[in-house]
């Protein structure tokens, strides 16, 4: 999907911050509660998990955008994370995760949009991602910020 990075009003947090590698055992713990039990579950274990958000920040998914993404704390733990990365040569949203505990409160929704008027502070037109087909939540939520499906 690709949605034309257009400013959008969104709250501040005061409990947002960007991420650091530092951060990639409760990023990998954080993705473990995410998809477990979801259309994306995969039965990874915390160690395959980790090494994918190792990977992720070595640069294996593309050079990460560390000043476009955000991790948001609740609770002195990470409840949502926004991870972006440049994928051939563009904006990818490489993950979103919220925490099961903290869905619905609009974690999701602020920390993309605080990502896409970052990008449009930068002067970067577009923001793409992917998402399972028949994740409705996601797919509600990305269609709502502008989101849609690309051609070919």
């Amino acid at each position: 999907m690709v949605a034309r990075v257009m400013r959008r009003e969104v709250d501040g947090d005061p409990q947002v911050r960007a991420p650091t590698p530092g951060d990639a055992p409760a990023i990998a713990e954080l993705m473990l509660a995410a998809y477990r039990g979801t259309i994306d579950d995969e039965g990874e274990t915390p160690e395959e998990t980790l090494d994918v958000v190792r990977r992720l920040f070595a640069g294996e998914f593309g050079v990460v955008l560390w000043n476009i993404s955000e991790v948001t704390v609740r609770a002195g733990r990470l409840a949502a994370a926004t991870i972006c990365t440049v994928w051939q040569g563009r904006p990818f949203v490489a993950f979103m995760v919220t925490a099961p505990e903290f869905k619905r409160q609009g974690l999701a929704r602020a920390g993309l949009t605080r990502a896409i008027n970052r990008l449009a502070a930068a002067g970067d037109p577009l923001l793409r991602l992917v998402v399972t087909a028949g994740n409705t939540q996601a797919e509600t939520l990305y269609a709502s910020l502008g989101f849609v499906a690309e051609e070919g």
